[in-house]
């Protein structure tokens, strides 16, 4: 069975992606990351902030990202091991 294809354009696009309800969703789904890697990082690396920012890039898509301050914890190096909190709390099933 043949599924329906939908064509918008570019302009129709960016209209969808500013919406306020998608923008919500996007905050809603980082915040929750940010609470399960605020959770992980408590019990393995305490010092490390977390946090959630949104914006917009240049060509008008928007965004929501989790950010931490500790990549060192988050990529590992030869002195610290890799935890990869951010990782985790991403792949975590809701």
């Amino acid at each position: 069975m043949a599924r329906a294809q939908i064509h918008i354009t570019d302009k129709e696009w960016r209209r969808i992606v500013a919406l306020p309800s998608v923008r919500a969703a996007l905050r809603a789904r980082a915040q929750a990351i940010a609470g399960r890697a605020r959770g992980i990082a408590a019990t393995e690396t305490p010092d490390a902030s977390i946090g959630a920012e949104e914006g917009t890039r240049p060509q008008g898509r928007t965004y929501a990202r989790v950010t931490s301050d500790d990549p060192d914890g988050e990529f590992g190096t030869e002195k610290k091991a890799r935890r990869r909190v951010l990782g985790r709390a991403a792949n975590t099933k809701e």
